[in-house]
């Protein structure tokens, strides 16, 4: 096979992978976070097959029992709270509801239906039958089927996702070979280094806003803390609207344990998030994150927004390490050309 015919033969095979990916992508979720959670945990499993000669399968099954126990630990510490808070919640929603129908008629016209239909949708939520329960059992099923899908890829990712590269790197010319193997490697620093600084920033954001808003007084804190540390996987729009749902409920509830208004604790709520968002920043983001993306912020906003059209919540969490990716694609395609056309003058 010549160098043109076999280069034309693996555009085309590639083409032919994008397209079935594009046509089958409802299915692709479990094995997209299966990658996400191995590339997350695969230094753990390197440290144990590597550091203490554990065979890499009773690594990858230690590290599942020690998320387990995790998972259980927090659930047995928080669930308490956690169900007090919901069920406060669901009160304080009736009483925002009523607020909200008295209020109502001080709307202008062209707004009413639309809050009119709101508040119904919040006071009348899905009733139980025997209609709903059969369209709940499909669903059901297939994300229990989707979490089991996601075990096992997760599981032999970790086990052998060295050996699948280095197979898939076999497909590869082997005037290419190097070069993608070095291009891949560096996507590999940029992809796992983002996700595991995304997932340390998380607990530290919930753990300090836990903090902050108990001792503040403020009701829901253990919900809204959590929700905040979630709300940073999107960037830009997610510390705004977490701040800005913290501020609401606040408002809302008027409980502080300083005797303070509900104006005042608003203010106070700004200042926290403000104040967290420059520790991390300058910080936290430096020396943790390290700039890994290197991405303008139009660029990071305008890849968020797209990555939610495209894929939902999944598009909004890989956004920005895609566009990563994308950044480092581009910049060794353009120094190659650079160098052909150096080479060539």
């Amino acid at each position: 096979m010549t160098i043109r015919l076999r280069t034309a033969f693996f555009i085309v095979v590639g083409l032919l992978v994008l397209w079935f990916l594009y046509v089958e992508r409802a299915i692709l979720t479990p094995f997209i976070l299966a990658a996400v959670f191995a590339y997350i945990f695969n230094p753990l499993v390197n440290f144990f097959s590597h550091k203490i000669k554990l065979p890499r399968t009773i690594s990858v099954i230690i590290i599942y029992l020690l998320i387990v126990s995790i998972a259980v630990a927090i659930w047995v510490a928080f669930s308490g709270r956690i169900v007090n808070e919901s069920v406060e919640l669901r009160q304080q929603a009736g009483v925002i509801t009523a607020t909200a129908k008295s209020q109502v008629n001080n709307l202008p016209d062209w707004i009413k239906p639309s809050v009119n239909d709101a508040i119904q949708t919040i006071e009348n939520p899905q009733n139980f039958s025997f209609t709903s329960m059969v369209g709940f059992l499909p669903k059901a099923f297939s994300r229990i089927l989707s979490f089991i899908i996601f075990l096992f890829a997760a599981f032999y990712f970790l086990k052998e996702g060295r050996s699948m590269f280095d197979k898939a790197l076999n497909f590869i010319p082997a005037d290419y070979r190097v070069e993608t193997d070095i291009l891949i490697r560096r996507i590999n620093v940029v992809l796992g280094s983002y996700l595991r600084g995304q997932i340390f920033i998380v607990l530290f954001v919930s753990s300090v806003l836990f903090l902050a808003l108990s001792i503040l007084g403020i009701h829901f804190a253990l919900i809204l803390a959590v929700f905040s540390g979630i709300a940073e996987i999107v960037p830009i729009i997610g510390p705004i609207v977490a701040t800005s749902v913290t501020v609401i409920v606040a408002l809302l509830t008027g409980s502080s344990n300083f005797n303070l208004s509900p104006v005042q604790v608003g203010f106070i709520i700004i200042a926290i998030y403000f104040i967290l968002r420059q520790f991390q920043d300058y910080v936290i983001n430096p020396y943790i994150m390290g700039k890994i993306t290197k991405l303008h912020p139009l660029i990071i906003l305008f890849s968020v927004i797209a990555g939610e059209h495209i894929a939902g919540i999944l598009g909004l969490i890989l956004a920005v390490p895609t566009a990563g990716i994308l950044r480092i694609i581009f910049e060794y395609s353009l120094d190659k050309v650079n160098n052909k056309e150096s080479l060539g003058k």
